[in-house]
């Protein structure tokens, strides 16, 4: 078996992952030590393995490690730890409300993934946000199609109780 080429993997898929764990951190600096936790993670897990489907296993890995990194960054939060490296990328753009609205509220829901099991938030991420099919993370996830459905649904569920006290201020135009 050839050994993977990780310099074409990286320029073909980095893109894809970076979009990904950027999505879920919203933080530059954060997003950078995920990306490269990331494809450590694929080098260590696929020695010696052929890969079929490189941009879903990337997406899956990619996923949980940005969702690793929310938990962690919660819990230092609530022992009081700042994180010195956390850099506000949004702070210094010039958003419309609209989009002020929607970085807010997905601000939000990554607080409120990070609270959700890892399995439920993995999935309910892949699916709606990457929108992966519920075979190819049943398959992802080593479980089945059905128990994906479950546990996105019972996602979703959590996050609507979560989230029903965002009300996002009307939009000035």
């Amino acid at each position: 078996m050839k050994p993977h080429d990780w310099e074409e993997l990286c320029r073909v898929h980095g893109p894809m992952v970076w979009a990904t764990v950027f999505r879920v951190l919203n933080d530059h600096a954060t997003a950078l030590d995920c990306y490269q936790e990331v494809f450590l993670e694929a080098f260590q897990q696929t020695r010696g393995r052929q890969v079929n489907d490189w941009p879903s296993l990337l997406r899956w890995y990619s996923v949980r490690r940005a969702i690793d990194h929310l938990r962690r960054s919660k819990r230092a939060a609530s022992l009081g730890i700042a994180s010195s490296d956390t850099v506000e990328w949004f702070a210094c753009q010039d958003l419309t409300s609209q989009a002020a609205q929607l970085n807010e509220l997905m601000d939000r829901l990554c607080e409120e993934l990070a609270k959700l099991p890892v399995r439920q938030a993995t999935a309910f991420w892949l699916r709606c946000v990457e929108e992966c099919s519920y075979a190819e993370i049943a398959e992802r996830m080593e479980t089945s199609a059905n128990e994906v459905g479950v546990l996105i649904h019972r996602a979703r569920q959590q996050l609507r109780e979560s989230l029903s006290d965002w009300k996002p201020s009307p939009f000035k135009e």
